[in-house]
């Protein structure tokens, strides 16, 4: 029989919990980026496509972190880091609803891509190796907080998938109340 020198870290990241689903939507950030990289400029519709692609899965991943990761940070972590890891969603956001305006032949558009790849990059840098390992000696209990994740990441994508509520010209329904009704808007320009 062999044994593995390792100590037991699958009870620092258990499959199915917090940690174990947010490193996992990291690879796919890291996936989707590296895709873009791949494809020629000639390729507008495929880079549109995994632009799109990209910047949703980073605004339900923020979404996501902000409503049940960070809260369960508080107390295991300095405020002023969780302050800051707050601030650097707040930029990526900014940077994802730029890029829904611009179209792949646009003249910022691949900059921007590479700013915001630069960003994430930092940031999941960031996440994975100081607030992974805090929430993890501070013995959340990660398994709860996963199927938590799970549970609100299809609330989430149940409330996208949604046809938009009719506008009647009297109230805004949906526009008003919290930020899950709202599609990060297309781009609209004729091709």
């Amino acid at each position: 029989m062999v044994h593995s020198s390792r100590k037991d870290t699958g009870s620092a990241e258990p499959p199915g919990g917090i940690l174990a689903l947010l490193r996992a939507d990291h690879e796919q950030v890291r996936s989707l980026f590296h895709a873009f990289a791949m494809l020629d400029r000639e390729e507008e519709a495929q880079r549109e496509r995994v632009v799109d692609e990209l910047c949703d899965a980073l605004a339900m991943h923020a979404m996501l972190e902000d409503e049940l990761f960070y809260p369960a940070l508080r107390g295991a972590v300095e405020d002023g880091l969780l302050d800051d890891a707050a601030l650097e969603h707040d930029s990526m956001r900014e940077l994802v609803e730029q890029l829904g305006t611009l179209f792949p032949d646009d003249d910022f558009f691949d900059v921007s891509v590479a700013v915001l790849a630069d960003e994430v990059e930092r940031h999941v840098a960031f996440e994975e190796k100081l607030l992974f390992p805090a929430l993890a000696r501070a013995g959340a209990d990660q398994l709860a907080l996963g199927l938590r994740l799970r549970a609100r990441r299809a609330e989430l994508e149940s409330d996208l998938a949604a046809a938009p509520p009719a506008i009647d010209g009297v109230e805004p329904r949906g526009l008003l109340h919290g930020g899950t009704k709202r599609l990060r808007e297309r781009r609209s320009r004729p091709r």
